[in-house]
């Protein structure tokens, strides 16, 4: 609850409603709690009655009861009784008036008290004062107080309203107004705090005939509501997420942290389905916390005739999240299991890079498609394009999870993987993604500066051009800006520690771009208009890396590459001709290194690249708007089975989005092994509709005259591109077919 501004007794600001009207001539005060404004004569003792009263021209305030008396007395004689005059009521009276019907508080005795609360009362418009009042001591909605339209919603709301316990008789006086509906008992509840307990479902007996409760938590209750919740997940060893339906439970968000916390003690009740449940409620730090968590099943090896999109797969959902498993969980580089995976996706590129780079640039799997990319991106409105420099496949992802936090922005097309031109050094990679072309070009030359020139468009700022890039983007004269930053790659060359560098620095320096890139979008004067494509060269080897102590005398060492060829078994060489290149090239074939900018305190190499690491190799594009305009998504069932059996059902799903559907769980509510959520373990691609088929365990009996077709209803709960959250009925002619020839319950066997 904001905090109170004032008290409900406090003596109301002094305003022109409050004050006397001037305009009376004589002013009648048998309580004596009313101040006598300056601009009136007293009249408070019976010389100052007979001096003035009737005598002065001046309007007058009578004070006290029995002067009161003998001025209406003298009034009446005269007969003035008609005279411009005010008499000044008690302040309990009035109060009493706004109760009525109900009581005014035996406790509330003290006169200037209620004549402080009937002054405030009266500032306000008066067809009701006292939703006002509340409205402002709450400091909330005025237009929920003032609301008489009962509704869920508007219940809701107003109990997640803390109001004063001194404040209590006038909130009993706002619900008093609701006597008509089917909420009403709702609305006069005696005990506000737990109708509101029980709706939240934590305390006894668990409120349902409302449906789920839609706002969040309130604050004042978030610590019961995580303890209750921490305590069940505890005891039931995380049983009780099984029962849990997300879109019909108060509070998931807070439910699924409350998860996150007892799974990172007890890793082991994590079930897949239960991850899965909660894991479109968290943060992606989160669900990697609780991936390292468990062991990951080790991959297969790159097939060597793999396509570049099955190589490129293979390395986004396999390699990679193995790989970071066991540099997180620190296993040796000894002991790595994913080194000869790696040296599966070398032996791949080193046959297929030269086939790669034959294709035409723009449907090129190589990362100067980007550009090509970026520039279609320009004929249909403004763009920022933001390079970061040494960005890897999962940096990627997470700096996106950054960027589309509380809806800051969208993802518009899907993050797409590419393989860096080689070698994954800036020199070559970055002049590459710019030109359009192989570094084997003859105007090849170490400067990204005179590579974007190529572009033939926009603009390029690095790291010491942000106040020109922010004073050009507010201008919004350009088609293309491109802010092109190396503090990532920075990082990694300075740093000691890896693990401080990875849990520490690293997030930060993410989450540092990330505010940058949103404060960039909104320099610009249509903020909606302008897309964000996010690149990069080259990616890191992950964890730290051994450093090779002799080079071979015929190559020129420069990190994980050398100039020149060498037979030496730890190389592997990139001739000039076959993989377009200004010179041939040696790159250690492992993840050590000959040399690098950063060494920990053991001597192990911090973030080097140059290889052909995976990690190195492959890196993301993505393109992101301010706001996307979602459209609907449609998924149909039709199953068929008979009673207590085995069945199938059968399941399309239409996306016809620019982004894929991930996440997915499907809720049934009249299959039972679906009724709590079934993950889906797929994701449905951009544009697509996907058909697949389902086990149903047991299919449900018919109820009585309902033919031989039960109709389903149900959810399919989803997230665009794993940022945000969406979900969509089931089409109301979904259906299963169940074949039951004896709906009395008796089966033709009991009779042979």
């Amino acid at each position: 609850m904001a905090k109170q501004s004032f008290g409900l007794f406090d003596p109301p600001p002094q305003t022109n409603s409050s004050q006397s009207n001037q305009d009376k001539l004589i002013v009648l005060d048998p309580t004596e709690l009313y101040d006598i404004p300056r601009d009136y004569i007293p009249i408070t003792t019976d010389v100052e009655w007979i001096r003035f009263f009737g005598v002065s021209s001046s309007p007058c305030w009578i004070q006290g009861e029995r002067l009161c008396k003998w001025a209406e007395a003298w009034l009446r004689a005269w007969n003035k009784m008609d005279t411009n005059i005010e008499i000044k009521q008690d302040p309990s009276l009035k109060l009493a008036a706004l109760f009525a019907p109900l009581p005014l508080p035996q406790e509330w005795t003290d006169k200037k008290q209620l004549l402080n609360l009937a002054t405030r009362l009266e500032s306000y418009p008066q067809d009701n004062p006292i939703a006002y009042l509340l409205a402002d001591i709450t400091d909330s909605d005025r237009l929920l107080w003032q609301s008489q339209e009962p509704s869920i919603q508007h219940l809701a709301a107003w109990l997640a309203i803390q109001v004063p316990q001194e404040c209590k008789p006038l909130e009993q006086v706002w619900q008093y107004q609701f006597q008509e509906g089917e909420l009403v008992n709702y609305y006069q509840t005696e005990d506000k705090l737990l109708l509101l307990r029980r709706w939240l479902g934590i305390a006894q007996p668990i409120l349902t005939n409302l449906g789920e409760y839609e706002l969040p938590v309130p604050d004042f209750l978030t610590e019961e509501f995580d303890k209750f919740w921490s305590e069940q997940i505890y005891r039931s060893e995380g049983k009780v997420l099984d029962q849990v339906i997300p879109y019909k439970v108060a509070g998931m968000e807070r439910i699924a942290n409350c998860a996150y916390n007892v799974f990172t003690n007890r890793p082991t009740w994590m079930t897949k389905d239960r991850k899965t449940k909660v894991a479109v409620f968290l943060t992606h730090l989160q669900k990697q916390e609780l991936s390292d968590r468990q062991s990951i099943p080790e991959p297969q090896p790159l097939d060597l005739n793999a396509s570049p999109n099955e190589s490129l797969t293979w390395v986004t959902e396999n390699y990679l999240p193995f790989r970071r498993w066991e540099i997180i969980n620190q296993i040796s580089s000894e002991q790595r299991k994913s080194e000869r995976l790696a040296n599966s996706f070398v032996d791949w590129m080193l046959l297929h890079y030269p086939e790669m780079k034959v294709d035409s640039v723009e449907n090129s799997f190589l990362n100067y498609s980007v550009a090509s990319k970026v520039g279609n991106l320009c004929q249909r409105g403004p763009v920022l394009w933001v390079v970061v420099d040494g960005l890897g496949w999962l940096d990627h992802i997470e700096l996106l999870t950054l960027l589309t936090k509380n809806n800051q922005l969208a993802v518009e097309t899907d993050m797409a993987p590419r393989f860096s031109i080689l070698p994954t050094k800036t020199e070559y990679a970055k002049w590459s993604l710019y030109t359009q072309l192989l570094p084997s070009d003859s105007s090849w030359v170490a400067d990204a500066g005179k590579a974007f020139s190529k572009m033939g468009m926009g603009k390029r700022y690095t790291d010491r051009r942000i106040a020109e890039l922010r004073q050009d983007l507010g201008e919004g004269k350009l088609n293309l800006y491109c802010w092109d930053t190396e503090q990532f790659d920075k990082l990694h060359h300075t740093e000691r520690d890896w693990q401080h560098l990875y849990k520490v620095k690293r997030p930060n320096t993410l989450e540092g771009i990330a505010r940058e890139i949103q404060s960039f979008v909104e320099e610009y004067p249509n903020p909606e208009l302008l897309r964000v494509a996010i690149a990069s060269d080259h990616g890191q080897i992950m964890g730290t890396s051994q450093q090779i102590t002799h080079c071979p005398p015929e190559i020129e060492p420069q990190g994980r590459i050398a100039i020149g060829k060498t037979d030496d078994p730890q190389f592997v060489v990139l001739e000039r001709s076959r993989y377009g290149l200004p010179h041939d090239i040696s790159i250690v074939r492992s993840s050590a290194s000959l040399g690098s900018f950063s060494y920990t305190d053991k001597k192990k190499i911090i973030g080097s690249h140059g290889g052909l690491f995976p990690e190195e190799v492959v890196v993301g594009v993505s393109v992101l708007r301010k706001s996307i305009q979602r459209v609907p998504v449609i998924i149909f069932c039709r199953g068929e089975g008979e009673p207590r059996q085995s069945g199938e059902i059968e399941i399309t799903i239409d996306n016809p989005n620019l982004v894929s559907l991930t996440n997915l769980c499907l809720y049934i509510q009249e299959l039972p092994s679906f009724c709590f959520g079934k993950p889906l373990e797929r994701q449905i691609p951009a544009n697509q509709q996907v058909r697949f088929k389902l086990t149903i365990p047991e299919v449900p009996e018919l109820p009585p005259d309902e033919g031989d077709r039960l109709l389903l209803s149900g959810k399919l709960t989803f997230q665009f591109a794993n940022a945000e959250v969406g979900s969509t009925n089931l089409a109301p002619d979904s259906t299963i077919t169940i074949n039951d020839i004896f709906r009395s319950g008796f089966n033709i066997d009991e009779f042979m």
